[in-house]
């Protein structure tokens, strides 16, 4: 702590208080003394040696165990604290001078720290935008073989189902029959069955292979629908031959049974005709013909001309369009169109280094315009403050 006072006289005040063997204290708790400070001394009264002074001091903080010494000066007094007015605005510009110094000091290391900061983010979003480049550049490779691979199996299987279809070419499907009325020879039992409700003669052979019922499990309810049975025949003429007489006949019977012959078809195909039914039950109701070729398509006849749909979704739409009551059969392969073109719907971002570099030189060089406009605007208020 600084008190203001007058050179001439300091050293004749120090030597009187030695001689009368003072040591002049100063209890300023919870008090830290910064730049210039005004001390006033009431009256002191020495008691054993030593003077109490109170201290008023302007800028105080907080610190403890302050010990000061105070020497009497001459000139102007108050309160028996001699001051001197110029001195202490002197005093008191140095400090304020001092702390701006130390205030700008204080700017230039966080302003240090900032850009520090900022070249560690820099590094970092460099690092993120390469690596999200590397995985849009894979994403799209993953993309672009997916679907590849999609079209690939869709084709696979099409033609996977056309071989089995093509094997099955010689077989048909007997609906109907109740169980057991096979007795234990099946290919005997069913030689004799079409012939007798076909009107094949009866020297005519028929060239049955093999025959078995459909391979799920025999239902235990005997009023349950009874298995389908599967017949084999050797040549593809007889089998073409033999469904054509039964569609002719249109209702055939075993004993009082009534029983349906139809292609043997994959079941994939089965599945596809069968979301027809709603569709043939309409038509069937409004008495238009239809028929349904192979794979799974419908042509139907109406008034003003032929229609062939390709599949149940396509037919149902267009019945519903000509006003029929039907609900619009869901192709079960919407699905995964529908997310096989969710992938190229995303578009690559990229790093854009051409626009991000001139966004870096522009703030770069708003940075260097912003310190000179703060310089020159901090030397103007430091002239104001000092005139």
């Amino acid at each position: 702590m600084h008190s203001s006072e007058k050179t001439a006289s300091k050293s004749d005040c120090k030597k009187q208080l030695e001689a009368q063997n003072m040591v002049v204290s100063v209890n300023a708790s919870q008090a830290q003394i910064m730049g210039s400070v005004v001390v006033s001394l009431d009256e002191p009264e020495a008691q054993n040696g030593v003077v109490s002074v109170s201290v008023s001091a302007s800028q105080a903080g907080t610190q403890n165990g302050i010990s000061v010494n105070v020497y009497p000066c001459t000139g102007q007094t108050q309160n028996g604290v001699s001051v001197d007015d110029e001195d202490s605005s002197e005093v008191s510009l140095r400090c304020i001078l001092n702390e701006l110094r130390e205030f700008r000091r204080d700017n230039k290391v966080q302003l240090s720290d900032i850009k520090q900061e900022l070249k560690r983010t820099n590094d970092r979003l460099e690092e993120a935008e390469e690596r999200i480049e590397e995985t849009e550049t894979t994403f799209q490779a993953t993309s672009t073989l997916i679907k590849r691979l999609t079209q690939r199996q869709a084709n696979l299987e099409a033609r996977l189902i056309d071989q089995e279809g093509r094997a099955r070419r010689d077989n048909l499907r007997i609906y109907g029959i109740p169980e057991e009325k096979e007795g234990s020879d099946m290919v005997d039992f069913l030689d004799n069955l079409l012939k007798s409700a076909l009107a094949f003669p009866p020297d005519r052979e028929l060239g049955i292979e093999r025959a078995h019922r459909a391979l799920v499990p025999k239902p235990s309810n005997p009023q349950a629908k009874p298995r389908s049975i599967v017949v084999k025949f050797g040549s593809y003429q007889t089998k073409e031959e033999v469904i054509r007489r039964a569609w002719q006949k249109k209702e055939v019977f075993c004993n009082d049974a009534r029983f349906y012959v139809d292609h043997d078809f994959p079941p994939e195909v089965l599945k596809r005709r069968g979301e027809y039914a709603e569709a043939k039950k309409v038509l069937k109701e409004k008495r238009i013909k239809f028929q349904t070729p192979y794979l799974a398509r419908m042509r139907v006849f109406y008034d003003d001309g032929t229609r062939l749909y390709q599949d149940a979704t396509e037919a149902t739409r267009d019945m519903v369009s000509r006003g029929f009551s039907v609900s619009v059969v869901k192709s079960p392969n919407t699905t995964d169109q529908e997310e096989i073109a969710l992938l190229s719907t995303w578009q690559m971002a990229g790093r854009r280094r051409e626009r991000g570099g001139d966004q870096e030189s522009g703030a770069a060089d708003g940075c260097i315009q912003f310190k000179k406009t703060a310089r020159s605007q901090y030397k103007e208020k430091l002239q104001k403050f000092r005139k």
